[in-house]
């Protein structure tokens, strides 16, 4: 399935499940004598069927670390899924979409996992969904699905390692490895710093290293910070490849916030180092359930591929559906 037919189908899913649901409950508001407990709706079958399918999975792949296995002990699946209509000036209109699970073998001690997803190689590897802003440019062909097991030993309290295997690039088969190693400490009541070294190897490319660093501050109740950076090297790199981004939140509702972001993005050996960079307006909030989020944006950003190219602000908007199952 190419993206663009996978972006067209799920994003066509979520819309139509929400408009039932929106519908189902202005119709419950207009006839109050509905049943306590109506049934579910077309967008909570959807998330119950995708956690459905990933645990029966996992479930057939435990079932080699032992002689039986109970169903029920496979509830432990989690991921998310997302679509990114935007249009930009420089690139035009594009939906960006990116799919991951993830569940734990509790036969096999629950140090082992397995991963499915379809996304960036840089941000699945190094486990990250929200740290990277969804406007900074990349390779589309680095949009592909990939399927994975990983050991998860316990280290300790702030620590985390974990190594990982598997494959990616569809009917190509591009194997990977990668180990991981985070830590985690609180700075203060209302702050605390996230560092991450991600070491990879992967056929098409080669060996490689990412090195992540992210902040987060809360200045009251109502508004948080957010800074990340992160660097990578690899053979398919020209020199370092870098991301960093800024975000200021203000929580106006409990389930809503607008924010402003301010990023950054280059390869330091590149003809142009400076790629990328640009500012946006954020709305955040959840919508209908507790775990799905609409978030928009518009703002403007100065991309830059070749030297003999100017550099002239461009527009972008664009708006992201996020859904997540699982704890």
């Amino acid at each position: 399935m190419s993206q663009l037919q996978f972006s067209r189908y799920w994003i066509g899913a979520l819309i139509y499940a929400a408009m039932l649901s929106a519908a189902h409950a202005q119709t419950s508001e207009a006839n109050p004598q509905q049943p306590e407990n109506p049934p579910p709706e077309m967008i909570d079958d959807l998330r119950d069927g995708i956690k459905s399918s990933v645990s029966a999975t996992a479930a057939w792949l435990d079932s080699f670390f032992a002689d039986e296995v109970n169903p029920a002990d496979y509830d432990t699946a989690y991921g998310s899924l997302s679509i990114r209509p935007e249009w930009d000036e420089y690139d035009g209109f594009k939906i960006d979409s990116s799919f991951r699970a993830s569940v734990v073998f509790p036969h096999a001690e629950r140090q082992f996992s397995a991963f499915i997803g379809r996304g960036d190689f840089d941000d699945i590897i190094n486990n990250t969904q929200t740290t990277r802003p969804s406007v900074i440019r990349r390779d589309q062909s680095d949009e592909e699905w990939m399927v994975g097991l990983g050991f998860d030993p316990y280290v300790e309290d702030h620590h985390s390692f974990s190594i990982g295997a598997g494959f990616r690039g569809g009917i190509d088969l591009d194997p990977y490895v990668r180990a991981r190693y985070r830590f985690e400490t609180i700075l203060s009541d209302a702050s605390e710093i996230h560092l991450q070294s991600v070491g990879f190897w992967r056929d098409s490319d080669g060996f490689g290293i990412a090195q992540t660093i992210e902040h987060d501050q809360a200045f009251g109740e109502r508004w948080f910070n957010k800074f990340w950076i992160r660097g990578t090297f690899a053979e398919r790199t020209e020199g370092i490849r870098w991301h960093a981004s800024e975000k200021l939140y203000f929580m106006y509702h409990p389930e809503r916030a607008i924010g402003g972001e301010v990023w950054w993005y280059g390869e330091t050996r590149n003809a142009v180092p400076m790629q990328d960079y640009g500012l946006r307006a954020l709305h955040r909030s959840r919508f209908m359930r507790d775990w799905l989020y609409v978030e928009s944006w518009v703002g403007l950003h100065w991309p830059r591929e070749f030297v003999e190219e100017s550099r002239r602000p461009r527009w972008l908007v664009g708006i992201e559906v996020e859904m997540l199952f699982g704890d």
